[in-house]
């Protein structure tokens, strides 16, 4: 058995990390450690991140696609960028995957805890 919440943060939350770690060092400038300590993750996480090793591509791809997703990772990005908090932002992400069925298989064979 496996919950929503495990699928949010071994597939979900790489994915949306490697996102905003991209946006983050193409947009904005920033190196692997001013990443990381945004993520609050490790600078080899980012290294993986950024060398598309540690998210499943096709969940990335399919964040980048969905235009409502799109913006709410833009919102998260920029929030990150100037150090505010973007945690609504990444709930909103959740919540707009799992409702619309972006990981739609995944989150099938997930038992809901709430």
């Amino acid at each position: 058995m496996r919950f929503e919440s495990e699928v949010v943060t071994e597939e979900l939350l790489p994915a949306i990390r490697s996102v905003m770690a991209s946006r983050l060092q193409e947009e904005y400038g920033l190196n692997q450690y001013e990443i990381a300590e945004i993520l609050e993750v490790t600078q080899p996480a980012v290294s993986q991140y950024l060398s598309q090793k540690r998210a499943n591509q096709r969940i990335v791809k399919d964040l980048k696609d969905d235009p409502q997703t799109g913006i709410l990772l833009n919102d998260a990005t920029d929030k990150a960028a100037k150090e505010e908090n973007f945690t609504e932002e990444l709930r909103q992400i959740i919540t707009t995957v799992r409702d619309k069925g972006i990981m739609k298989k995944e989150f099938k064979e997930a038992e809901r805890i709430i």
